[in-house]
This record gives C-alpha cells, structure tokens and sequence, in this order.
C-alpha cells in the first residue's frame, strides 16, 4: 500500500512522491499537495446472488497528522444482454440472427457507508470487514425456446425491427435465385397456407396455381416427374431448349422439337413439371436441374410474405419458439475512504461482480 503525496515546485523543475501503493496521480479531489488516504481492498466473490450482500476485507490509513471520517463503497452498474432467433422452418437456409450490447445503466453511486469507528487497528492500518447490498431487481433475466409465445416479452427483450429484419432476410434469401429451391418448396408444402392465400395470388399474377392445402396433395402439385404406364416416376421429356450467351447473359431458349434450334448448338430436354417450374437436363452436372421460372417467383415471394416471424421460428419436433434471450448485470465497486478535511483516497484493485 501506499500513501501518494504530492508536491508541486515548478521553480525545482520536479515532483517529489511519497508513494508505497497504487493510484491516479490526480485522483476525485485531487490536487497538487495533498495527502490521500491509502486504501485498499480484497473481495469475497466474483459472483454473487442478486439481493444478497457482496463481503469484502479494507484496509486503510493516512499520515499522522490527518484523521479518518468514514468510508464507503461505490457501485457503477454494467448490463449485458444478448438476443437471437433461429429459423426451423427451413433446413438447409439454418438462419440465425442475434445482437448483443453491454451499456452502463447506473453510473457510480454511494451503496453503503461505514463509520471509522467499526475499522480496527492491527498495528500498522485499520482494518475493516464488512458487506455491501445489492438489488434484488438487477436479478438476472433468462427467456429461452419457450413452449408458448409472449409478444410482450419479445417486445421487450428484443430491438424494434428486430422480428421484421428477420423474416425480409428469409424471404430475399429463399426467392432471389433457386440456391434453396428444397427449401422453397418444403415450406410451401408443410406450412399451413389458407386458400383464400392462393386464390388472391392467382388474382393478382393471372395464374391457375393449385388452392390445395393439404400437405400431401401439395407435394403432388409441385412435381417433377409424372407417372408412366406402370405407376412408376419418372422424368418425361415435355420439350427442348439451347443455350445462347451474349455479353455474358446465359438465356435458355426454349422450343417444341430439337429441328427448331439453330444448326449446331446443343439441344437438351425439358422435363414435365409444375407449370411454375424449369425441370431440364443440364450438360454441366450430366444430371436433372430444377430451378423455379423468374417470371413466377414474385407469387412465391408474395406467398411466403404472409408467413409471420413467430412460425418462421417454429421448431415443430420440439414444440417451442426457437428464441434465447439473456439480461445479466455486472457490479463495478469501489471502496472509498474520506478523511476529515473531505479529501478520498479509493482502490484501484477492484474486481467485477456477477450477478445471478
């Protein structure tokens, strides 16, 4: 430990210290001249339940000619909270969105104070052990996969906005290309869209898209096989196409018959499928690609618009919403000493405090 003195001479060109411990040079009512009383201490727990009283061990002194007022214990108070939701509607789109933040939500204050009285001298300092409060109210806060949704809960754990950017980014991501074409059409099959749903699409597109919605007669509407003569599925050829490339724009070319393409370009089939999409043979993989027509998805856009963020979120093996939310508080103490003329000497060795 130390005591700090300093003295300020700008004629002698130097600082002369008197210092056998840690702490700002200018420290809560520092000056030039003055003597601080030295302080430190040593903290019980790093953890500690909220509402329960957090020990520590002080010791302290000051010079001769100075005398010890009281002491206190200052708390700055520190949250962190983290937020996310994962997608479950989707499979290979496994979407996670999460924010966290850590701010300061009480600046210091004075949480208890001691009489120098209670301190004891052991021959060298005064030595004091005692206890601080802490809040019951800063209790930890835990909302996790939760079996039944709380929409105030949500609105008040998680940022404005935060349920919106979620389900636009599902949305662009499973309509702006086919990458999740299976994905696309698993939740079209399995998510429980109402007729009325279809039939005002098919209004506004000017399309005869299926109204079912029935799972299984959904997954036969979205086919790309059909049945042959035995009942078996398979890829029936339904017309043909070339590639043609310019400026580096690839354009498939569609045609009844493969006579109908230019004289030495490559011809390939067309499978039958649902109107909405392009099932065909591709020279690149030797194998079937089936990709959704550009023209048609804005419907699927539109479509999966109506789905709402909580059934984006659903984990329908588990029964539960696929949130995890977190609130914790951090206590930042310090101990202070004040002497009779109001000057404060105040630990440097302080260690935060968790509240559980």
């Amino acid at each position: 430990m130390k005591i700090l003195n300093i003295i300020g001479s700008l004629a002698l060109g130097a600082l002369v210290l008197t210092s056998c411990a840690n702490h700002d040079l200018i420290a809560d009512k520092g000056e030039l001249g003055q003597v601080l009383p030295t302080v430190d201490w040593e903290q019980s727990s790093k953890v500690v339940k909220s509402g329960k009283y957090a020990g520590f061990k002080a010791k302290y002194y000051t010079s001769a000619d100075r005398q010890i007022d009281h002491s206190e214990v200052w708390v700055q108070v520190k949250r962190e909270q983290t937020a996310s939701a994962t997608a479950k509607l989707t499979t290979a789109l496994a979407y996670n969105k999460s924010y966290s933040v850590t701010d300061t939500v009480r600046s210091a204050q004075s949480v208890a104070k001691y009489a120098h009285s209670k301190a004891e001298w052991d021959g060298h300092e005064f030595v004091l052990t005692d206890s601080f409060p802490t809040s019951r109210t800063l209790a930890p806060v835990v909302w996790k996969t939760p079996t039944q949704w709380d929409e105030d809960k949500f609105k008040s754990y998680y940022p404005e906005g935060f349920d919106t950017e979620f389900v636009e980014h599902m949305i662009t991501t499973l309509t702006k290309d086919s990458a999740y074409y299976n994905d696309l059409r698993n939740v079209y099959v399995k998510y429980d869209f109402k007729k009325e749903t279809f039939e005002a699409l098919n209004a506004k597109y000017g399309v005869s898209f299926p109204t079912e919605t029935e799972s299984d007669k959904k997954s036969d509407a979205w086919y790309t096989q059909v049945k042959n003569s035995k009942g078996e599925m398979v890829d029936e050829i339904d017309h043909y196409y070339y590639i043609t490339v310019v400026n580096e724009q690839t354009t498939y070319n569609e045609i009844a018959t493969p006579e109908a393409a230019p004289e030495g370009v490559s011809v390939f089939p067309v499978y039958k499928s649902s109107p909405w999409l392009f099932s065909r043979y591709s020279d690149d993989t030797g194998g079937k690609i089936t990709t959704v027509r550009a023209q048609y998805m804005p419907y699927w856009k539109d479509l999966i618009s109506t789905i709402p963020f909580i059934d984006w979120i659903y984990d329908s093996g588990n029964k539960v919403y696929n949130v995890d939310f977190s609130r914790t508080y951090h206590l930042q103490p310090t101990y202070r000493v004040y002497d009779t003329e109001g000057k404060v000497g105040i630990t440097s060795n302080n260690e935060e405090i968790t509240l559980n």
